[in-house]
């Protein structure tokens, strides 16, 4: 009786890990995919912080004129 319950708890862990270990790289992927479009974004809003401060310069050189 006691080797079968040993057996039976070393399955039950064995199988709780395996489930963790996938759990573990679910997350990691989603969160490499949220990165990548936190990545794109920011780049994509430097770009137009880049191009509206050139549009407000030449505002107001078309200003002063």
């Amino acid at each position: 009786m006691a080797k079968n319950n040993w057996e039976i708890l070393a399955r039950e862990r064995s199988k709780e890990n395996k489930r963790a270990h996938k759990k573990i790289k679910e997350i990691t992927q989603s969160r490499g995919l949220w990165k990548d479009k936190y990545m794109a974004a920011n780049s994509q809003v430097k770009k137009l912080e880049k191009q509206l401060a050139i549009v407000k310069k030449n505002l107001q050189v078309i200003m002063d004129l």
